[in-house]
């Protein structure tokens, strides 16, 4: 039995180091992600047997169990959530599984060879126990850390270009390490991007029904006001459990002025996931995503960085656009499998998982 509750900052270490030990580098797998968008996904985790398990209780691609992290026996971890989803009456399906993973469930499942779930009769399902869908928008663009931090070479001429016209449009500028003297500058800096002002009300209010789900008066908000909300509110607990989470980052000024913020956490050890990253107004125009993206890069190479994950597109053509002129040295896909059957087969028996 699996023993889900809401992932709570403690929890921290023991997921961290499941991660490390299988060696996967999604996003969905940064503990700081796990724990700030709890509320929006649902999410529920547990940490026994060396393995970290994940639910979310969203909706498409954010729906379902994530594949066991950890090292063990996978198979015995695959059970247990069979076994859950079984005793739950939860669907049996699997979100935000990668290509190496799905392989794994395909063996584990053995598609088109099944029994019946009392195992007496020795009847085999007619359908595929498994269907596997692949939403490009959650996939992760992962790059070379040093490659983010130099620019170096021809693909990234446009890129060198942006950093020089914001060196040549702003002479007074620097990035500093974001630290709880700056806290107030990061979060002045999420407000003018999202234009939460615009909402009428305070700010600290609306993270409040936010995060604590008041939804009489959350219902009332537009699915933007909705969207623009959590998204502070995110930031907003970041900060205030900045170190708890392990997380880095920086504010960049010009002329003292706060004009962008970047936040990012390890993965597992030399790989980074950047988590949030704005800069506002007319410095956004004139270079200032390609001066402060180069900038935290250098900070995180010199931190130990070997690759960095700037996260999903969400299927937005301009977002991919960004994210692929950046070159990514890997595209880590991601696919939502489900069970036609709803448990009412099970896997043969036997068969070695491939490591």
């Amino acid at each position: 039995m699996i023993n889900f509750k809401a992932p709570e900052l403690s929890d921290r270490t023991a997921a961290t180091k499941a991660v490390a030990d299988s060696g996967y580098t999604g996003s969905d797998a940064s503990f700081a992600n796990i724990f700030l968008l709890r509320q929006k996904y649902g999410t529920q985790i547990a940490l026994q047997d060396g393995f970290l398990f994940r639910y979310y209780n969203g909706v498409g691609s954010r729906r379902g169990y994530a594949f066991p992290l950890g090292e063990g026996d996978a198979a015995a971890a695959l059970a247990l959530i069979i076994e859950g989803a079984r005793e739950s009456g939860r669907p049996l399906e699997f979100c935000l599984v990668d290509e190496p993973r799905a392989q794994i469930l395909r063996e584990y499942f053995n598609t088109n060879r099944v029994v019946e779930t009392d195992g007496t009769s020795g009847k085999e399902c007619a359908e595929p126990l498994l269907r596997f869908e692949e939403n490009r928008g959650d996939s992760d663009y992962i790059y070379s850390a040093e490659s983010l931090a130099t620019l170096a070479g021809n693909q990234y001429k446009k890129k060198r270009n942006h950093v020089s016209r914001f060196n040549r449009t702003y002479s007074d500028y620097e990035i500093r390490p974001l630290t709880p003297e700056n806290f107030a500058d990061a979060l002045t800096v999420e407000k003018s991007w999202l234009n939460i002002e615009t909402l009428g009300e305070s700010s600290d209010t609306d993270c409040e029904c936010t995060c604590e789900c008041r939804e009489a008066a959350w219902a009332e908000r537009s699915e933007d006001e909705k969207s623009r909300l959590s998204e502070y509110c995110a930031i907003r607990e970041a900060l205030e459990n900045f170190d708890a989470l392990g997380l880095k980052g920086a504010v960049l000024y010009v002329e003292g002025k706060p004009v962008g913020m970047t936040m990012a956490s390890e993965i597992l050890p030399g790989v980074w996931d950047i988590h949030f990253e704005k800069v506002i107004d007319e410095y956004a125009v004139n270079g200032g995503y390609a001066i402060i993206n180069k900038l935290f890069a250098e900070r995180l190479v010199a931190a130990g960085a070997k690759f960095i994950n700037r996260e999903e597109d969400i299927n937005i053509e301009g977002l991919r656009k960004a994210k692929l002129s950046y070159y990514p040295q890997t595209i880590l896909d991601k696919t939502h499998v489900t069970s036609h059957l709803d448990l009412h087969c099970h896997p043969r028996e036997g068969g070695d998982l491939p490591d």
